[in-house]
């Protein structure tokens, strides 16, 4: 069985994965530490500078050698105390949490997100570490992967692309997170031999607590991190038993929304697989919603459906893949919200109006990177739509655009909002650089679209 305690090693693997991703933990949280090492890249940076006198010939060899070995000498002093700040800290954590009877600090936060009630465990350094170190467990256990949407959509569009004959269910558990039952989740926790006392104690106070607040034996807290992978660990068995029903080719679920691709052996089957996968989610005392829907590309070669940000439309021999519905929808409301910022704006500061109106429409019709974001990740018309092979949904928001730039009476603005393009974002991946500031301006416009 791997180390599951709530130790010194442990809590350092898990600094140390965190500053690899850009997080804050270093900078927030271990400010003694963050200082030490901004020394070291000072020191770093000397010898950097050192070495170019050196080659341009401005010192001898001798100095040259003499002076790099002094820093060097600083930089693995500032190394020693960097990492004994860091202990220090990670020490006093882990005498907190290994305190008998710690539990995490579950409260339900004052606003709700799509109108669901979102939960917190609190932002402090123990919570943090306990937290993760729970992740790294059930993950390592239960073989929990929380699945990339590209991958996702890659793989299925490749399957899609083989026109042999199909039926594909495409389906959402309704109220996912809500109807968690409690007592099948804690017996999947108490069965496993391999979960350690301490973590399967914490688990199921989480999980009782939840309980408590809500007055319910069903669901898991939003917004708790740890409740994405007991989702995942909930519905591991199912799963299984879905991707290894007779015919599937393929299988896949990103958290409550499942694919299933069947290549049918005879067509007699086709009437039977929606029910044989709803057996198994209601197994768990789970049910699909209203969007289930059936895709029978045994006896049409046209049909089309949406999944995880894309539409995918099958005629005859070809097939493509569009925006979904949704973010067709989305990009429009931006569009608008964009336009009326601008008209309220416009009243008190014309110049500033403006120049927000076509940052806005920038960002929209680019692409950029967010470098306040853990993994600095590209976002935007190309990288969030990447998949697509056909760009009329985009020939028809670029239509949108125009329609609305007919409003504007300035002639020089008029003409700038004109030559951005969502098309052209796309095919030839423009990218855009904003600042934090401004895409934190740029994002108030659309906080309802």
């Amino acid at each position: 069985m791997f180390d599951q305690s709530f130790s010194v090693k442990n809590f350092r693997k898990i600094y140390d994965i965190d500053r690899k991703n850009k997080g804050d933990v270093e900078r927030e949280h271990f400010p003694d530490a963050y200082r030490f090492r901004q020394k070291i890249y000072s020191l770093k940076k000397l010898i950097s500078f050192l070495i170019l006198r050196y080659k341009q010939g401005r010192i001898s060899e001798a100095l040259f050698e003499k002076r790099k070995e002094l820093l060097n000498l600083h930089i693995d002093k500032r190394k020693e105390q960097y990492h004994e700040k860091i202990t220090i800290r990670l020490q006093e954590i882990v005498e907190r949490v290994n305190i008998k009877g710690y539990v995490l600090p579950l409260i339900q936060s004052p606003y709700q997100i799509r109108n669901k009630d979102v939960y917190s465990v609190g932002k402090s350094m123990d919570t943090l570490f306990v937290s993760r170190q729970l992740q790294f467990i059930l993950s390592s256990i239960y073989d929990v992967k929380l699945n990339n949407r590209d991958i996702i959509v890659s793989r299925l569009s490749n399957i899609i692309s083989d026109l042999s004959p199909k039926f594909i269910i495409r389906a959402d558990v309704e109220s996912f997170y809500e109807s968690i039952k409690h007592d099948n989740l804690l017996a999947i926790l108490h069965s496993s031999p391999r979960l350690s006392v301490t973590p399967r104690r914490i688990l199921t106070q989480l999980i009782r607590a939840f309980a408590e607040i809500t007055g319910e034996d069903v669901g898991l807290p939003r917004g708790v991190g740890i409740s994405s992978y007991l989702s995942e660990v909930y519905m591991g068995n199912i799963d299984h038993e879905v991707g290894t029903l007779n015919d599937v080719i393929y299988y896949e679920r990103y958290v409550d929304d499942l694919i299933v691709v069947f290549s049918p052996t005879k067509e007699g089957n086709i009437n039977d697989y929606l029910n044989k996968v709803t057996k198994i989610i209601e197994k768990k005392d789970l049910k699909f919603n209203s969007k289930t829907k059936e895709i029978d590309l045994f006896n049409s070669k046209h049909n089309n459906f949406e999944y995880l940000g894309y539409k995918f439309r099958l005629n005859g021999n070809s097939h493509d893949v569009l925006l979904s519905s949704n973010k067709a929808v989305r990009n429009r409301n931006r569009i608008d919200e964009s336009f009326n910022s601008y008209t309220r704006e416009s009243s008190r500061t014309k110049k500033r109006a403006s120049k927000n109106l076509v940052s806005r429409i920038r960002f929209l019709t680019g692409n950029t990177r967010l470098y306040n974001s853990k993994a600095n990740a590209f976002v935007g018309v190309y990288f969030s739509n990447k998949y697509i092979t056909n760009t009329s949904d985009l020939r028809g928001l670029d239509q949108y655009l125009k329609n609305k730039i007919t409003s504007i009476t300035d002639s020089k603005l008029a003409n700038r909002l004109n030559k951005l393009s969502f098309e052209e974002g796309f095919n030839k991946k423009v990218f855009r650089k904003f600042t934090i500031h401004e895409l934190s301006k740029i994002s108030k416009a659309w906080k309802h679209g």
